[in-house]
């Protein structure tokens, strides 16, 4: 062999590749490791910093909570002091003063628990091994809904002299009338830009359930309430109360009590615009033969009034929502949102308000009442249910039929009520919107199961 000649390159057999490929392999898993050691600190300080970000959140709901508070005790009790050192006259002169320090103190107290609840379950979900993001309703947007409410209610009285805000906020005054007038107005028209124009005609394709819902939510559960006033007779108020609950089908919040039930959504989108469309006939023609039927009540209510009232808050909102839909879809989705946030909150502030100013006519509301919503919404649940069914997957589309049929637009009965100056039937409207909603929680908890189980 030439000594000068290059040296023989030594071939590796084949259980050295082996064992190479080996001491690779398990650099790489050993890298691996590293890589998911690091990933996971990387997780946990971002868990720590998100912690951090909540802690300082809550402590700036607290901030803005407390401040509400003691600014709402200090205007309370300051006006106090002075109606205490003024002559006596009899004469609360100070109630406006009251009902802001009061309403902040409320605001302030609902915030801090809202935000505790809030911190509490993101914390929770901060801590799952599998975070997931859950969009929840914006509580600064709704704060800021409520204090701009506030706001108003204290600034109107300083724009008059000798103004007195018992005399704005009673239940049949003009401020409330407009109120409700334009939450409803802003209801239908959220309802009309936001639900898709598919959902809108989903009904097309099954005429017969279509054809029963309407029998069911028109006619057979204003017949249910005949049947209870004839055999109970709660009482004129609680009457007209039942009345104007059966004369206002199709409620704001129908899809998401539906869904709440476990139901059909895109029906019940469908079914609450044809509903809300049809009311500006269906509304005044139940309101008159409901007078036929009980002529004690004729004069309470006007129903060629209610047309037009229905017509102005309802019909024209709603086709106006409808054409923006058709018109531009991205955006009846952009406005829809704020819109929807916004008509929900001044409902719920209305709604509570009207409670309230009429706590002094709640005692009118006895047993028989409760015993008639009862009655009420138990057979409306169950001809809903035997009237429901559409395919063999028929349990949701009963729940939805039974939900719509006891479901009814509060809103619309308390605007007409108060427009009409019926405002005695309030409590009873109230009332039903509670109860109702109670009596019909073991129904939903009973279908949800059963649709959990895949039973019919």
């Amino acid at each position: 062999m030439n000594p000068m000649s290059e040296p023989e390159t030594k071939i590796p057999n084949n259980n050295e590749l082996a064992m190479q490929r080996t001491d690779l392999a398990q650099m790489r898993t050993d890298l691996a490791a590293e890589r998911n050691l690091l990933a996971e600190t990387r997780t946990e300080l971002a868990r720590e910093r998100t912690r951090a970000a909540q802690e300082r959140t809550l402590m700036a709901w607290i901030r803005t909570s407390l401040s509400m508070i003691s600014f709402g005790f200090g205007i309370d009790r300051f006006f106090s002091y002075l109606n205490k050192t003024s002559p006596k006259t009899g004469i609360n002169t100070l109630t406006e003063e009251r009902v802001l320090g009061l309403s902040l103190m409320s605001l302030g107290i609902f915030a801090l628990a809202a935000s505790l609840v809030t911190h509490w379950r993101t914390l929770k979900n901060i801590d799952d091994k599998e975070y997931k993001y859950i969009p929840r309703w914006s509580q600064g947007f709704t704060v800021g809904i409520i204090l701009l409410f506030i706001a108003l209610a204290a600034f109107i009285p300083l724009l008059t002299v000798d103004f007195n805000l018992s005399e704005i906020f009673t239940l049949d005054s003009q401020v409330i009338q407009n109120l409700l007038a334009l939450n409803i107005f802003l209801i239908m028209l959220t309802m009309g830009v936001k639900i898709p124009l598919a959902d809108l005609v989903s009904l097309k394709n099954h005429p017969r359930f279509l054809g029963k819902s309407l029998l069911s939510v028109l006619v057979i559960f204003p017949l249910i309430v005949v049947l209870v006033l004839s055999f109970f007779n709660p009482g004129k108020n609680i009457a007209i109360a039942f009345i104007l609950l059966a004369a206002s089908p199709a409620p704001p919040l129908l899809t998401k009590r539906t869904m709440m039930s476990g139901g059909n959504v895109t029906f019940a989108a469908s079914l609450q615009v044809i509903l809300s469309l049809l009311a500006v006939i269906v509304t005044p023609l139940v309101v008159c033969l409901f007078s036929l039927i009980f002529p004690e009540n004729r004069e309470s209510i006007n129903f060629i009034l209610v047309a037009k009232q229905v017509a102005t808050v309802q019909l024209l909102p709603l086709s106006l929502g409808l054409v923006i839909r058709k018109l531009s879809a991205d955006l009846g989705e952009e406005i829809g949102d704020l819109l929807l946030n916004v008509a929900n909150t001044l409902f719920l502030v209305v709604l509570i308000f009207s409670l309230g100013i009429s706590l002094n006519l709640v005692p009118s509301v006895g047993w028989k009442t409760i015993i008639s919503i009862a009655l009420i919404v138990t057979l409306g649940l169950i001809i809903g249910h035997l009237l429901g069914r559409v395919d063999d997957n028929y349990l949701n589309s009963r729940s939805t039929l039974a939900t719509a049929t006891i479901a009814r637009n509060v809103g619309l009965a308390l605007y007409i009520a108060i427009v009409n100056s019926a405002t005695n039937a309030i409590p009873g409207i109230v009332a039903y919107a509670v109860l109702g909603a109670i009596f019909a929680l073991p129904y939903n908890i009973w279908v949800k199961n059963k649709i959990k189980l895949g039973t019919n």
